[in-house]
């Protein structure tokens, strides 16, 4: 078994408040929220979804459940008008 020396505290840089630094706190990673999108819950039967995942696994190219969902959205609004 290695044993290794306890590593040396490296001082922080001059005009660097660590302390408010790690106070503040952060968010976590991910996509920036725009104007254009919104999230939303979406509840559907589990035959629905099945149905869903079925024509999903046809597809010849693989395709997300949400771009398939959206897809069909945009669909439905164009018939609509």
């Amino acid at each position: 078994m290695a044993i290794t020396p306890k590593p040396k505290r490296i001082a922080a840089p001059a005009g660097v408040d660590v302390e408010a630094l790690i106070s503040k706190g952060g968010s976590t990673p991910g996509k920036p929220k725009t104007n254009e999108e919104a999230a939303l819950v979406l509840r559907l039967p589990m035959v629905m979804i099945e149905q869903i995942h079925v024509l999903l696994k046809a597809r010849p190219i693989k395709t997300s459940r949400h771009r398939w969902i959206v897809e069909a959205v945009h669909e439905k609004l164009i018939r609509e008008g």
